[in-house]
């Protein structure tokens, strides 16, 4: 929450946040494609080495999928500017009486701008419903995705360990 009840978010920490996770977005698709094409298509093996690999390179597009979501809401409230403000509280929920709202909220996890009115209630205005739900559910996914290629390939790791010992 800011301090000012009629701030807004800083335009220069939105703008960093936007340009942050448009070049991590990048980076992770590059690396997602790449690990795919080099790891997965290219190589003909068949102990098993490939679903982590392919595990990894969907965690990756995942996790720019959910970078690429959040920047577009940063995008949007860099977009937002004070003489939104108003029109977009009013028409929010209804017919809200603008001279109703005595503040504004700005936070960043969630992504969000909120219009509070003198009766208490918060309106959030600025961001698209969709984006903090589908950053939050991209992440968990490229979080899960990532484990299981970590574990699969542990175990593979094991499994081939205990194959050369008892070779020996």
């Amino acid at each position: 929450m800011s301090t000012d009840p009629f701030d807004g978010h800083n335009v220069m920490a939105l703008l960093g946040i936007v340009f942050i996770c448009a070049v991590l977005a990048a980076g992770l698709v590059a690396y997602g494609c790449i690990t795919f094409v080099r790891k997965v298509i290219r190589v003909e093996r068949q102990d098993g080495t490939k679903l982590p690999h392919a595990l990894l390179a969907t965690a990756s597009l995942a996790g720019a999928g959910a970078l690429a979501a959040y920047a577009w809401g940063a995008a949007r409230l860099l977009a937002f500017d004070d003489t939104e403000r108003g029109p977009a509280c009013s028409a929010a929920e209804g017919p809200v009486d603008v001279t109703a709202i005595d503040g504004y909220s700005a936070t960043y996890f969630p992504l969000r701008f909120g219009c509070h009115t003198t009766d208490g209630t918060t309106y959030a205005v600025g961001v698209p419903d969709y984006v903090n739900p589908a950053a939050l559910t991209l992440t968990i996914a490229a979080t899960v995705l990532a484990a299981a290629a970590a574990a699969l390939k542990a175990r593979t790791a094991r499994t081939s360990l205990a194959g050369t010992a008892g070779a020996r």
